[in-house]
């Protein structure tokens, strides 16, 4: 007996039965799985039923059901197809326990780890339900926000267009005025540099706010680091004290350092 036959034999059993004990091997089972969304929750896939497999210890009483579908494969007696799926198995179990995997045609991968313990590993295409025959994943459309008005392509370009042109602008470096740029008459200044002053003019005065921008920023980190100082300093002055003035910090340090049992014992002292 073939391994192309013996996972027909399972395919076949499993679509119409939940459960297919297989002899000296284990127990294939098939159970239904619910819709359910993806990962992003854009796409709903439908149900299916699900194939996993056990391994089990299992009689040839126990697995009447698989030995009744090969004898009907093959043509043979009850006892001969016993033997037949026992040689099958035995080269099935040598495979797993040699190469630790063992292709199954048209269900998956049977595969075993360090310990010897068999596993499945279904095809991705695996289709043991009929009655889902037809079902598709549904894709979800995201709903638009509500009151936004759909975009003309010519307004999107154009926006890109005035964002693209705003970024290199602001990558541009800033020019600063100097002294020796600055006409001493107004009068002699011709139109063109007029207008070119006003330009540095601008630069300028938004570099100036920028500057001015970030001053706050960390003007707000002095007082974290004066209050720091001062808590450090008051502690210092706090364990001096109790290490200068014992007699007179034991009202405060006593009921610190004991507990009550402690402080009623010192005070009998």
């Amino acid at each position: 007996m073939e391994i192309n036959l013996f996972s027909k034999c399972i395919k076949e059993l499993i679509v119409e039965n939940d459960r297919v004990d297989v002899p000296y091997l284990g127990t294939f089972t098939a159970e239904m799985m619910p819709a359910s969304y993806s990962d992003r929750q854009t796409t709903i896939h439908p149900p299916y039923r699900r194939m996993s497999f056990r391994k089990a210890d299992i009689t040839l009483a126990d697995g009447r059901l698989l030995l009744d579908k090969v004898r009907k494969e093959i043509g043979v007696t009850l006892d001969q197809a016993g033997v037949e799926l026992g040689w099958c198995l035995s080269r099935l179990c040598s495979e797993l326990e040699g190469r630790k995997s063992c292709k199954l045609p048209g269900l998956g991968v049977m595969r075993a780890n360090a310990r010897n313990e068999f596993f499945f590993v279904p095809d991705d295409d695996l289709d043991i339900w009929p009655d889902g025959l037809g079902f598709e994943a549904i894709a979800i459309k995201m709903p638009k926000e509500p009151g936004r008005a759909e975009e003309m392509p010519e307004q999107v370009e154009h926006d890109e267009r005035q964002v693209k042109k705003d970024e290199q602008e602001l990558r541009q470096p800033t020019e600063v005025i100097t002294e020796s740029l600055i006409p001493e008459n107004p009068g002699d200044v011709s139109e063109g540099e007029t207008a070119g002053g006003v330009r540095r003019s601008e630069h300028f005065s938004a570099s100036k706010t920028n500057t001015r921008a970030v001053q706050p920023e960390r003007r707000r980190l002095r007082p974290i680091w004066i209050v720091l100082i001062v808590l450090a300093a008051l502690l210092l002055l706090f364990i001096a004290a109790c290490y200068l003035f014992t007699d007179q910090m034991s009202p405060i340090l006593d009921p610190l350092l004991y507990s009550k049992e402690e402080l009623e014992l010192l005070r009998g002292v």
